[in-house]
């Protein structure tokens, strides 16, 4: 019970630097030693985007819990006696895979977070308004068009930064 706690807090710290946390110290100058520290880590594990940080953070308590299931030691019993028994069964089936549905959820996240690139206010906007107004189809078209070339671009500043720190 106690890996189980553990667990949970390190999981809302991070949910917690996810969604606000990182913002917040970015905006304090005592931080900024911290996240020169710790940028190149962000970008190495999650590339400082919070929604992988939150998919590989359900893919990492996922592969724990699947460990420590393995190894017995996610104990339910105090749970037990709030449940019927006739629902018993289900719920230790329940808690064998839920292991297994948190790291199909990261990975979902993740996925998501790779494939979806558009702002979401171009995203919700109704698709009889788009097909209704030409001026709008066009402006989404552009905004895609400008988000690949910005990709392009930023994917050849990087090459050629990291072969000139090569070189030198």
């Amino acid at each position: 019970m106690t890996t189980l706690i553990v667990l949970a807090v390190i999981t809302g710290i991070i949910l917690w630097y996810a969604l606000h946390g990182r913002d917040w110290l970015k905006s304090k100058p005592w931080a900024q030693g911290f996240f020169e520290f710790i940028e190149p880590v962000e970008i190495f594990i999650y590339k400082k985007s919070e929604t992988i940080l939150v998919a590989r953070s359900l893919q990492f308590l996922g592969a724990i819990l699947t460990l420590l299931t393995w190894v017995g030691s996610i104990d339910i019993t105090p749970i037990m006696p709030l449940v019927p028994e006739k629902y018993q069964p289900y719920v230790h089936a329940g808690m064998s895979f839920l292991p297994l549905v948190l790291n199909g959820l990261g990975a979902i996240v993740e996925r998501l977070r790779n494939q979806t690139t558009k702002p979401i206010e171009l995203v919700a906007v109704p698709d009889k308004v788009v097909a209704e107004t030409p001026g709008l189809a066009q402006t989404i078209a552009k905004a895609d068009e400008i988000k690949v070339e910005a990709v392009a671009e930023t994917k050849v500043a990087v090459a050629v930064a990291a072969a000139e720190a090569k070189a030198a």
